[in-house]
């Protein structure tokens, strides 16, 4: 079983920004009086159509190729930018990080003292990773060869012997969603929608490497040191700073304990005793992610908030 399990789901955050050429500049080569990365766009396939200085017609992101990337570029040319699949933008800006309630009620002394932090914008899963997304990349990743193994029924980083458990599988942990045959992973019948749990923190990073990789984006985490670079285009786990303003959902004047208000009640979000028909059966009593969309029970309104993130509370 894992030492260090995360009992909930999670998001995933990718940062705004355009395309990243990664070269070395090699001095002005194609003769336009700039020291740039055209100046490295010297292996052009024989047949196809270049400009005076040989670059590629269309290479709108300079990466000496004309693709669906320049294609994406061109289009938000005319749209504005393009929200990647599943996830919603968080706006760059500042706001109060830390614990607002009201006198007499009690605050850890990690969310004081209340502070101005600054975020750029971001973009992050409208949704919690579900069981079905991560035994899909586990299934992905160990079709690689070389990035996972499973040792009595936990997950492991491939080679690390037990030092890096990514998650549990049935066979290890009952609480676990995730089923191991010995050759493909899947999910218990009828949890496939409801939020991965019995994962660690390197197996949630591990994941937004991974489907970094499978979208053909930059890597943030650097599996043999476990550090993140924040200047890519990847997947990443939110900061702390980042999943608390995503949290509150733009709701700041004034600041408020839920993304909604002060109070809470069954038909707002999944708690021990909510009322919830899921709360019957194995533990952990999880719901589907995006319960919470006006048809839940207790009946309720929609309760996206204010960024159209669901489950932040």
């Amino acid at each position: 079983m894992l030492p260090r399990k995360v009992m909930m789901g999670w998001v995933l955050v990718l940062a705004v920004g355009g395309w990243i050429v990664a070269a070395a500049l090699a001095g002005d080569v194609d003769g336009d009086g700039v020291d740039d990365a055209y100046d490295l766009c010297n292996n052009t396939p024989p047949g196809v159509a270049v400009d005076a200085h040989g670059r590629p017609f269309g290479d709108i992101d300079g990466d000496c190729d004309t693709d669906l990337a320049d294609y994406a570029l061109l289009q938000q040319g005319f749209t504005g930018p393009l929200d990647p699949e599943g996830m919603v933008l968080v706006p760059d800006g500042e706001f109060q990080m830390g614990c607002h309630v009201e006198t007499g009620e009690t605050c850890y002394l990690d969310e004081l003292p209340v502070h101005a932090v600054y975020t750029d914008a971001f973009y992050l899963d409208r949704y919690e990773v579900t069981n079905q997304r991560y035994a899909d990349a586990l299934n992905w990743a160990w079709g690689q060869g070389n990035l996972i193994t499973v040792t009595t029924g936990v997950v492991y980083q491939a080679g690390s012997g037990t030092s890096y458990p990514y998650c549990d599988t049935t066979t290890s942990s009952s609480d676990s969603r995730i089923t191991w045959t010995g050759c493909s992973f899947g999910v218990v019948s009828g949890k496939e929608n409801h939020p991965m749990v019995m994962v660690s923190w390197y197996g949630a990073v591990a994941y937004a490497n991974w489907r970094s990789t499978m979208q053909a984006r930059p890597l943030c985490y650097d599996l043999m040191t476990w550090t993140c670079n924040f200047d890519v285009n990847g997947y990443r786990l939110p900061t702390e700073a980042e999943w608390e303003k995503a949290a509150r959902g733009g709701l700041y004047d004034p600041y408020r304990r839920y993304p909604w208000g002060d109070t809470i009640d069954g038909s707002k979000a999944n708690y021990w005793s909510s009322g919830d028909p899921y709360e019957t059966g194995p533990y952990p009593w999880t719901t589907p992610v995006g319960y919470y969309d006006g048809g839940q029970y207790p009946s309720g309104v929609d309760m996206a908030n204010g960024y159209g993130l669901y489950d932040m509370a």
